[in-house]
C-alpha cells in the first residue's frame, strides 16, 4: 500500500493552488483560440478548476470513465463542488494506491471505508471528492479534502495520521477483504523492483551498505539481481573485489525514470522516427517552439514542457516554481518557448540590506531601514527580512536575540552562494517569447516574435532542423504582411522601432475598444505610476501578455506579471518602479503581505 498525503496552503492567492490541481485531474480540453477572448467575469476556477479536470480526464471517449465521487454520489461536479473551498487557508491531498489494486475490484467502496476511519479519528465530518484512475499501471485513487471542519473550523490532520495512519488502515483494509499477503505475492513484487527505473527499497540497501563499506551480500540473489539491472545501465560495475555503485546513483536513477516518463508522454508527438529526446540544457539557453505542455506531477505542482529546437531536437523542462507556473499557464502547441540558465547572482533586496548595513555598522532591521529610508515600502524591508531569515536557515546569516541581523562585509557573495543552493533543484528557468504560434503571429495586427527579429532585436532558430524551416517562412510571410500594411518598404532590411511601438500602442488600444463595449465602462491602455483594482483576468495579445485592472468606474490595461497571479479576482495595488509595476494586495486588504518584485 502507498498512500501519499500532503497538505496546501491557500494563502494570499485563495485557492489558486486548489484549481490547478483539480484540472490536472481532469485534463480539461483546452478551447482552440483564433483570437485573444476579452471577455471579463467573475474570477474563473484557475488553477483548482485546471487540477480537476487533469483528475477528471476530460473529453475521454468513455463517458463517466473518471467519475468524481464521495461518501454518498457518484458522477459529482467536481468543479462546482471545490469552487466553494476557495477561501478556506488550506486543502488536503491524498493518492492512495494498492498494490493489488486490481484484485480489490471497484475501489469506491475501499475509499469510503478508508475516509469514513479518517473521519472518525479526527472527530469530524469530511467535505472530500475522489476520482479512481485505471489508465495507469498501477491502479489508485486522488483523494481532495476540504481544509474546514464541519463547525467551520480550520481542519488539522495530525502529522502522524499523515505520515504513517491512513495507510495502516488501508492495509488493515486490503487484508481484511484480500487476505494476508502470500510469499509469491512478496517473490513478485521483488522482481517488479530488480527491474524498475526508480529508486527502490533494493538500492536503498545497496547505498547503505555502501556507506558502511560493507561488502555486498553475495547470498541475497535480489540484490545482485538489481546489481547486474544496474550495471546494465551502467550504474554499477563489479570486479574481482566485489560492486561499486555509480556516483550519483539516487540522482540517476531519477533522471533515468523522469526520462522514461517524458518518453511515454511525448509518443504520440515524435515527428520522426529517431527524434532526440533531451533534458533543458542547464549550461546553453533553448530556443524552441512548444510542442506538448501540461502540469505532470501527481500533486499538480510541477509543470512539463516539451519544446522542439531549431536542430530538431525534443527538449523537455519541468518545472515547479509559483512564478514559472503562472508563466507557462494556458500556453498552447506552438507557442515560442526558451529555457534559459539560472545565474547565481545578489538580487536587488541583497543589494539594498547592504547598503543600509554599510551605514548602521552591520545590522540590518526594520527600523534600521526606516530610519534611514523613511519613505520605504514597508512590505520590501518584509521582503528583506523574510530572505534574511531564508539565509539563515541555509547559515548564511545570522540573527540576533532581538531579532536584529548581523550583516557581513561579505554579505552579497553569500547572497549568491545561497542562489547557487537554490540553482541544484532548479537550475534552469522558462520565459514564453510568444504565447501566439508562427502562423498566428504572420497576419497579426500588433507587434509579434516575429516583428522583434525583423527590427533586429532578436534571433532567430539555429539549425536546418522542421521549426527552423517554418520560422524562415512565417518571418517571409510577416516580412510581405508588413509592406503590405506599410509598415516597411520592399527596400527596407529591418522594421523600424518607432513601427514597433505604434503597432503596440494600437493593439492595446484596440483591445480597451472592445472591452469597454463589453463592460460599458472606460478601458485606459496608459499604465499609470500607481494604481490600485482587482486582478480580473489576463489576455494574450500579439505582443505579449497583459493584465486587465477592473476598478469601479474604469480599467485597465498594463504588463502582465507572474506575481499578479497570486491574487487573482482580488485587489491589488501596483507602484511603478523602473520600467515595471511591482505588484502586492492593496494595503487594507491583508496587513503586512509584501508587495510582489
Amino acid at each position: 500500500m502507498v498512500v501519499k498525503a500532503r497538505y496546501i496552503v491557500h494563502g494570499a492567492g485563495r485557492a489558486a493552488p486548489l484549481h490547478a490541481h483539480v484540472s490536472y485531474l481532469a485534463r480539461e480540453a483546452k478551447a482552440e483560440r483564433a483570437q485573444p477572448k476579452p471577455a471579463i467575469g467573475k474570477a474563473d476556477a484557475g488553477e483548482l478548476g485546471k487540477s480537476v479536470d487533469y483528475l477528471g480526464r476530460e473529453g475521454r471517449a468513455v463517458a463517466g470513465e473518471f467519475s468524481f465521487y464521495d461518501q454518498r454520489s457518484v458522477d459529482l461536479d467536481a468543479h462546482a463542488l471545490t469552487a466553494a473551498w476557495s477561501d478556506d487557508a488550506r486543502h488536503f491531498r491524498l493518492i492512495v494506491s494498492p498494490e493489488d489494486g486490481e484484485a480489490l475490484g471497484e475501489l469506491k467502496p475501499f475509499i469510503r471505508e478508508v475516509i469514513g476511519n479518517l473521519e472518525a479519528r479526527i472527530g469530524t465530518r469530511l467535505e472530500w471528492v475522489a476520482v479512481d484512475h485505471r489508465d495507469t499501471d498501477n491502479p489508485h485513487t486522488h483523494v481532495l479534502i476540504r481544509g474546514r471542519r464541519a463547525d467551520g473550523q480550520d481542519l488539522f490532520i495530525p502529522s502522524k495520521l499523515i505520515s504513517s495512519g491512513i495507510r495502516e488502515h488501508a492495509q488493515e483494509v486490503v487484508t481484511r477483504v484480500l487476505g494476508p499477503r502470500l510469499e509469491v505475492d512478496l517473490a513478485r513484487e521483488r522482481q517488479r523492483e530488480i527491474q524498475a527505473i526508480d529508486v527502490t527499497s533494493l538500492d536503498r540497501e545497496l547505498l547503505a551498505q555502501a556507506r558502511r563499506g560493507a561488502r555486498t551480500e553475495f547470498h541475497r540473489p535480489d540484490l545482485i539481481a538489481r546489481l547486474e539491472q544496474l550495471e546494465r545501465w551502467d550504474l554499477a560495475e563489479r570486479s574481482p573485489t566485489g560492486w561499486r555503485l555509480a556516483e550519483g546513483l539516487r540522482d540517476r536513477l531519477t533522471a533515468m525514470k523522469e526520462r522514461d516518463a517524458v518518453e511515454r508522454e511525448v509518443a504520440h508527438i515524435r515527428r520522426k522516427d529517431g527524434q532526440a529526446l533531451l533534458a533543458a540544457d542547464d549550461k546553453a539557453p533553448v530556443f524552441a517552439e512548444l510542442v506538448h505542455a501540461r502540469l505532470d506531477d501527481e500533486f499538480g505542482d510541477r509543470f512539463l514542457a516539451v519544446v522542439e529546437t531549431g536542430v530538431g531536437e525534443l527538449r523537455y523542462g519541468r518545472f515547479a516554481s509559483a512564478d514559472e507556473l503562472a508563466i507557462l499557464a494556458d500556453a498552447r502547441q506552438g507557442a515560442i518557448v526558451a529555457f534559459e540558465p539560472k545565474v547565481a547572482r545578489a538580487r536587488p533586496s541583497d543589494e539594498a540590506v547592504t547598503r543600509i548595513a554599510s551605514q548602521t555598522g552591520g545590522l540590518y532591521s526594520t527600523d534600521d531601514h526606516v530610519g534611514i529610508e523613511p519613505g520605504i515600502d514597508r512590505g520590501l524591508i518584509a521582503a528583506n527580512m523574510r530572505r534574511l531569515e531564508a539565509m539563515r536557515r541555509a547559515g548564511l546569516a545570522e540573527r540576533r536575540s532581538d531579532g536584529v541581523f548581523v550583516i557581513p562585509a561579505d554579505h552579497l557573495a553569500r547572497a549568491a552562494a545561497y542562489e547557487a543552493q537554490l540553482l541544484v533543484k532548479a537550475p534552469f528557468g522558462a520565459r514564453v517569447v510568444s504565447y501566439w504560434s508562427l502562423a498566428e503571429q504572420v497576419e497579426a495586427l500588433g507587434p509579434t516574435h516575429l516583428d522583434h527579429v525583423l527590427a533586429g532585436e532578436a534571433g532567430e532558430p539555429r539549425g536546418e532542423g522542421a521549426f527552423a524551416q517554418r520560422h524562415a517562412a512565417a518571418l517571409q510571410r510577416r516580412r510581405l504582411f508588413l509592406i503590405q500594411q506599410g509598415w516597411m518598404n520592399e527596400t527596407d532590411q529591418h522594421l523600424a522601432p518607432a513601427a514597433l511601438r505604434t503597432m503596440a500602442i494600437n493593439e492595446r488600444a484596440d483591445l480597451a475598444k472592445r472591452l469597454s463595449h463589453e463592460l460599458k465602462l472606460q478601458v485606459l491602455s496608459e499604465v499609470p505610476s500607481r494604481l490600485r483594482g482587482v486582478y480580473a483576468r489576463r489576455v494574450d495579445l500579439a505582443q505579449g501578455r497583459v493584465a486587465i485592472i477592473l476598478q469601479d468606474h474604469q480599467a485597465y490595461i498594463v504588463p502582465w506579471r507572474p506575481a499578479l497571479e497570486r491574487f487573482a479576482g482580488r485587489e491589488v495595488e501596483g507602484v511603478m518602479r523602473g520600467q515595471t509595476l511591482s505588484w502586492g494586495l492593496a494595503r487594507g486588504m491583508e496587513p503586512g503581505l509584501p508587495p510582489m518584485v
